[in-house]
């Protein structure tokens, strides 16, 4: 299981090769400022992590548009419409989904885009963040149509742009054991997951140019996630830099 030691020995071999580790940090579900918002939003000024926050537009409340006017660093994806399920019982759970017409899914995808553009504005970028990372193909081939520039899921990308002028940049480490206990996954779980996808960039096994990504959730977070997370974020080495969003999603 993964360790301090071997995720050193890692980054030590992207400064052999003179090269950097990118990483950057996306929080999912954001509606509201609530303790938890708040906890990360910490982390993110102590550390100086840049923070990539995807908020549900269909339920996002106007005070969380006035929190985040007093911070420097975060940056708005959207995270659907209104995070609803409407896959059959007998299918994952998904929004973005082909159950209903191409057409009524975009539909949602406009609204929440109108909605984020009205609200946030510059802060807004035009990243979809799908809802259980799960998007239909033909809602995914329609998001440039709408504006959308980029989209984010979980896993190591298989291209960079799974459509014409829509750039892919995944997560690729959840600190939340969803089909277990559904508080925190481990720290072992969770190294083992970053030196997995560090490794696999550095030796060509999946796309290089990929930042790794970590994926929170801060509405479920517990003590032991949030632990982690001042670890991680304490944790320095010369080849390991987060990104800023702007260059995590270059066209900005």
């Amino acid at each position: 299981m993964g360790t301090w030691d071997d995720l050193r020995a890692e980054l030590d071999c992207w400064a052999q090769s003179d090269k950097h580790a990118t990483m950057w940090w996306r929080d999912d579900d954001a509606v509201s400022p609530t303790p938890q918002l708040e906890e990360i939003l910490s982390c993110e000024r102590s550390y100086h992590v840049p923070l990539a926050l995807a908020v549900i537009p269909g339920k996002v409340e106007i005070d969380l548009v006035e929190r985040l006017v007093e911070t420097l660093d975060t940056r708005v994806l959207q995270h659907g419409w209104r995070h609803e399920n409407h896959a059959p019982a007998d299918r994952k759970k998904q929004e973005l989904d082909d159950v209903r017409s191409t057409e009524s899914v975009l539909a949602d995808v406009q609204s929440g885009f109108d909605v984020l553009t009205a609200r946030f504005a510059s802060r807004f970028l035009p990243v979809m963040v799908p809802p259980w990372n799960r998007i239909a193909p033909g809602v995914m081939a329609g998001l440039p149509d709408i504006g959308l520039r980029g989209v984010s899921t979980f896993g190591a990308r298989t291209q960079p742009c799974p459509v014409p002028g829509l750039l892919q940049v995944n997560t690729h480490i959840d600190v939340i054991d969803w089909r277990g206990t559904r508080g925190f996954v481990g720290e072992a779980a969770c190294l083992d997951a970053m030196i997995a996808h560090l490794h696999q960039r550095r030796t060509g096994a999946v796309d290089e140019d990929e930042t790794t990504g970590l994926l929170t959730h801060h509405l479920v977070h517990d003590v032991p996630t949030t632990a982690f997370l001042h670890d991680l974020f304490s944790f320095e080495h010369s080849a390991l830099n987060w990104q800023a969003i702007a260059g995590v999603f270059p066209w900005q």
